[in-house]
This record gives structure tokens, sequence and C-alpha cells, in this order.
């Protein structure tokens, strides 16, 4: 981006901040950043980023639910069989549906009941659902259906995945999603507005990068203080320590006897 101001021109390069961040009690907390070019497809992140929370000692993500910039058939099944993370992302407007889902996205059965969602198989890839016995009761085709629908994973990705379209786990991962979009504003907000763009203290990439990673380190350490006083800490520390240093200033004062 170019400048030009009271016979000043400079060039501001720009850059895009991918982060994963994890449920708390206290909001949204980062687990990891990659800071990149502002001409990097997001699609082309997802997988890097997946790589590197793989790498993180002690943690351990089924489910990852993403922006819809991120959608991409093939990589969330690579995710998936190669990481073992199930990635989720809304259905584009645009997307073809399945003949066996309905236009939300959700599987049907042939007489066009919705189904219900039995489980995911990990070995296999394949996702199970089971009719609805209160509508099988009534369906012509009851004698000829098995009631019993496998789908492959891999063919369908979006619509039969660990987490399928519709169903509660996905309706409570989007709602985080909403929360991360307001975190994400709100960091963004604290930065100053430089021509309608958000600047930081320094340049080139690498060092944006590490100015992110401690911004998210220093917020982490106030969560951990924040949960220590709370948990572990008695309510009235504080009045404790201050009664404490009162003490010893006082003994210090004290005039000395010979």
């Amino acid at each position: 981006m170019q400048r030009n101001k009271a016979n000043q021109n400079k060039f501001f390069i720009g850059y895009r901040k991918h982060s994963i961040v994890c449920p708390t009690p206290t909001g949204p907390l980062t687990l990891l950043s990659i800071v990149l070019p502002p001409d990097t497809a997001d699609i082309d992140v997802l997988l890097p980023l997946v790589e590197k929370l793989k790498q993180l000692d002690d943690i351990n993500v089924d489910y990852l639910i993403a922006d819809l910039g991120y959608f991409s058939a093939e990589d969330q099944v690579t995710a998936l069989k190669e990481h073992d993370v199930a990635v989720v992302t809304e259905v584009k407007k645009n997307t073809v549906i399945p003949e066996t889902c309905s236009p939300e996205g959700k599987p049907e059965c042939e007489a066009g009941h919705e189904l219900i969602w039995d489980g995911f198989d990990r070995e296999t890839y394949t996702s199970w659902f089971n009719g609805d016995e209160n509508k099988c009761q009534s369906c012509p085709l009851q004698g000829t259906c098995d009631k019993q629908f496998s789908f492959s994973f891999e063919e369908e990705p979006f619509f039969y995945g660990p987490v399928p379209q519709g169903s509660a786990l996905q309706g409570e991962m989007l709602t985080f999603r909403k929360q991360t979009e307001l975190a994400f504003a709100h960091e963004s907000n604290q930065l100053d507005a430089v021509m309608r763009h958000k600047k930081v203290p320094m340049k080139t990439t690498e060092k944006v990068q590490s100015f992110f990673i401690m911004r998210d380190l220093f917020r982490l350490i106030q969560r951990m203080i924040k949960h220590v006083r709370e948990t572990i800490m008695p309510e009235n520390h504080l009045d404790i320590i201050r009664e404490q240093q009162m003490m010893q200033v006082e003994q210090v004062s004290l005039p000395l006897g010979a």
C-alpha cells in the first residue's frame, strides 16, 4: 500500500494473522498464530496451521471450526486422515448438495425423512445414520428399508464428516466461532488506525509475527495469574499480604534499645 501525505511517499507492507484459539471460561484463548503476507489465500493456510497444532505437546485437538475462507474438501480430508483433526466449516451457498441430503445439507432417507446421526467410524471414514422410528412406523418403504445408512466421508467431507451439518455439536462450534470473531475484532481495534488500516510498531513479517507471539503469550500469563488467584489463593490473600507488609514496616521502624 502506498501512502502520499505532506510530501511523503512511503510504502507499508501488509500482513494477515491466522490463529487457532480454544474456549475458556474467560473467553477465547490463542493457542498459536501464523503471520503471512496479505496475498496468501486462507485455503493455503489450513494445513500448515493443523500441522503446527499437532506439534504442540500435551494438547489434543479433535475438532476445529474454521471460517468459510478455509473451505476445502481436499484439505479437510487430509486434516482428518493424516493429522486426526476434524475441520468443520459451514457450507457455501454455491456448494452442490448431494442427492441424499436436504437443501440444508442434512442426510435423508429415500422417503425424504431426516436421518439421525449414529456416529463416525474413523477407521473406515464412514458416517452412520439411523432412521427416525417415529417416522418409520408410517412410512410405506419400511418393509424394504434397512433403517441404517452409511455415507463416505472421503466422497462428501462437508456433509458426512465427524460433525454432521445441523448437529448440536456443530451449532456449539459455530457459536464459538462468532465469539472468536468478536475477540479478533477487539484485538484489531486495539491497534492504531492508519488510513483505515492497522499498524504495528515494527516492520517485516518476521518481526510482526514475533510481536503477536509475545502479545499472545502475555495474555496467556494474565489468564494463568487470574486462574491461580481465583482457584488457589485464598479470597483475602491481598489483605493478608498488606497486613504482613505493615507489620514488617513497623518492626523495622521500632527504636532499637541498648
